[in-house]
């Protein structure tokens, strides 16, 4: 239970901030979040209802891309269970393999311009179109993060309530030096200018 706590909130602070940067980074989606969250009716500084978490979905687009940018878990470790082939290698049983999200979330035949911000790469058309292990931000298979759904509730509210209050930016040409391991962080704290709204 303690490495699920803490590890669940370790990666979901490196993919906040990975989003902060991101949505300061492009003001016209931080713009249209903030009108998909003027769309829910709530009173300012009035809570998010469980129940209205879905009516967020370009927010959850805007996340999932800054998750393919800069991945929560840089390196993904598994056991061959069987003789297998991958990319014409022979992998046999027992073979300890590691993924790498950040590669393969890079990767131009997968997306195109991978380093352009483009939360459209998460409508649901985009999805059925890419292999279903393109994005292996939260992994996959039956080993996919337990949090993963956690994580997306937590970091709607988070989205909504610094976007209904304040605008993010960042000084022209500013780009955080990310530290990718063990969890990505950016080296000097992220910074970022907060403004209210």
């Amino acid at each position: 239970m303690n490495f699920l706590m803490m590890a669940a909130h370790d990666t979901l602070a490196s993919s906040l901030s990975a989003f902060v940067y991101f949505i300061a980074l492009n003001p016209g989606w931080q713009e249209s979040l903030r009108e998909e969250m003027k769309a829910l009716r709530l009173s300012r500084g009035e809570p998010l209802p469980y129940e209205r978490l879905e009516h967020l979905p370009l927010t959850e687009m805007a996340f999932n891309e800054s998750l393919r940018l800069i991945p929560p878990v840089p390196a993904i470790r598994r056991c061959a269970l069987r003789d297998t082939e991958f990319a014409g290698f022979r992998i046999p049983r027992g073979t300890r393999v590691a993924v790498n999200p950040r590669y393969t979330h890079h990767m131009p035949q997968l997306w195109p311009e991978p380093d352009k911000f483009d939360p459209l790469r998460f409508s649901d058309e985009a999805i059925r179109a890419r292999h279903k292990y393109a994005f292996t931000a939260f992994g996959g298979g039956a080993h996919m993060c337990l949090g993963q759904r956690f994580a997306y509730m937590q970091a709607k509210c988070f989205a909504y309530h610094l976007l209904s209050m304040l605008e993010v930016s960042v000084r022209p040409n500013y780009k955080p030096d990310w530290k990718h391991w063990p969890i990505p962080r950016p080296r000097d704290g992220l910074q970022v200018t907060l403004t209210p709204h």
